[in-house]
């Protein structure tokens, strides 16, 4: 029976997500025709590239029609053997891309950015200036 659930997102720049992904400590694996994303009794499904989480479990992310990426995993079992919890890996991933989309984009554009970051409140303050 299978576990795998996918999560709607609208992160559509894949470039952009797998630096997010790596900025978070992940090992990100891809291949041309896509990799297997492992659950349980060893399970797959299709994704176009996922990520490791030092368990035998992955997280995969999968182009939906709308040009944006689904998280897809097997969270039925996942967040009980990686200690990955569903919501909170969402929200993480959702605001490295954001970080790392302004980052990106102002440096493209040739300006320098200060970033400072809260822990506690994981809140993110960018100063972005141009000499």
């Amino acid at each position: 029976m299978s576990h795998f659930s996918q999560l709607k997102t609208n992160l559509k720049n894949r470039s952009t997500l797998q630096k997010a992904l790596r900025q978070m400590g992940f090992v990100v694996e891809e291949a041309t025709n896509g990799v297997e994303v492992r659950g349980f009794f060893d399970e797959t499904i299709k994704a176009d590239f996922k990520i490791l989480t030092d368990t035998h479990y992955d997280i995969g992310f999968k182009l939906d029609v709308d040009g944006s990426y689904e998280i897809v995993g097997d969270w039925d079992l996942l967040p009980k053997v990686s200690g990955i919890d569903r919501e909170a890996f969402v929200k993480k991933v959702k605001r490295e891309y954001a970080k790392t989309s302004v980052m990106e984009l102002a440096q493209e554009k040739g300006y320098e950015v200060e970033l400072v970051e809260n822990p506690e409140t994981q809140a993110i303050e960018m100063v972005v200036t141009q000499w």
